[in-house]
């Protein structure tokens, strides 16, 4: 891994004690991993419409200063009045603007994923985004010398103690017993 990329481990008891049996029984995960791979990818794209976490939270909203940096971005002065007021276009922008998506390169990012008979990989990785998704999905300090905290607004189904958010983990060990039955 690069010196700016992350690693999610999932450490689960019964993930892990499903996946021992399933690999007792038949030593390609690959179609179990695919089949979780693609609810999860439909899920992450749920959390970014939602602008809500994996337990149903909403994220935090945007700062001021995400903002302002948005509008002087996006439109420029034409965001605002003579007055400096916030214009109807100003207005109407920042109705629009969707937490985490300014142009969604993170959204897409986030669907990556590559199955092998015994792994599963899932998230932004290798695209120079890894640091940005570790810090926007997790939270923490960012910025120079640190001084800027951003919460956490989870989108990938993992929570920061490397175990899987309780409906992928359910939906995982559901895909497991299915592909476990037919083995």
């Amino acid at each position: 891994m690069s010196d700016n990329s992350f690693e999610i481990q999932v450490i689960n008891d019964s993930v892990g004690q499903a996946l021992r049996e399933l690999l007792a029984q038949a030593h390609n995960l690959r179609p179990a991993l695919l089949d979780f791979a693609e609810w999860a990818k439909a899920e992450t794209d749920q959390r970014f419409a939602d602008q809500a976490d994996w337990h149903g939270q909403p994220w935090a909203p945007n700062a001021e200063l995400t903002l302002a940096n948005y509008l002087r971005n996006h439109g420029g002065s034409k965001n605002f009045k003579k007055d400096g007021k916030l214009s109807a276009a100003g207005t109407k922008r920042l109705a629009a603007k969707r937490i985490l998506q300014v142009d969604g390169t993170l959204r897409r990012a986030a669907f990556s994923y590559d199955a092998t008979s015994d792994s599963l990989r899932f998230g932004p990785w290798g695209n120079g985004l890894d640091a940005y998704a570790a810090i926007q999905n997790f939270g923490g300090q960012a910025g120079r010398g640190l001084k800027v905290t951003i919460p956490m607004r989870q989108y990938l189904p993992v929570d920061v103690d490397g175990t899987l958010a309780d409906p992928a983990e359910a939906k995982l060990l559901d895909i497991l017993a299915t592909h476990f039955q037919q083995s």
